[in-house]
């Protein structure tokens, strides 16, 4: 189970990496990061504030979940009471499970749009990953 926890926290902190990378700039990989439909306001310049700061709060919320995965194991009673640890990493797979389903729309395993260069990439990466992290998630959480 600490392998499967260790994973769990690698992949959420380079995840939330990544978010802060595209957050001050960074364009590697960003052209899959998103349906089409939300390039136009991402790549505007008046909504480079708003995008920003919605990038950096994705960041913030995968940085905190490998903090609360990792509670599940290692004790970090200051922040995280070892009680809520698995209960939040309950919630944190119910996350990731969902957005596995998708909006039947634009991502997940039911989208209608699936052709565009995010629909194969979330079907080949995004989907999968997703899987794995709200299924690790359950398991950690027992």
């Amino acid at each position: 189970m600490v392998y499967l926890i260790f994973l769990n926290v690698l992949i959420f902190f380079s995840l939330s990496l990544l978010h802060i990378y595209w957050a001050f700039g960074g364009s590697w990989a960003i052209e899959y990061a998103m349906p089409e439909e939300y390039k136009a306001d991402y790549f505007s310049v008046e909504h480079k504030t708003k995008i920003t700061i919605a990038t950096l709060i994705v960041a913030i919320g995968l940085l905190v979940f490998s903090i609360v995965t990792a509670a599940n194991h290692f004790n970090i009673g200051v922040l995280i009471v070892n009680d809520w640890a698995s209960m939040l990493t309950k919630a944190i797979a119910t996350i990731f499970l969902f957005r596995a389903i998708g909006d039947f729309n634009l991502f997940g395993l039911f989208k209608k749009k699936a052709n565009s260069k995010f629909a194969i990439k979330d079907s080949q990466l995004y989907v999968p990953l997703c899987i794995y992290l709200g299924i690790s998630s359950i398991l950690i959480s027992m």
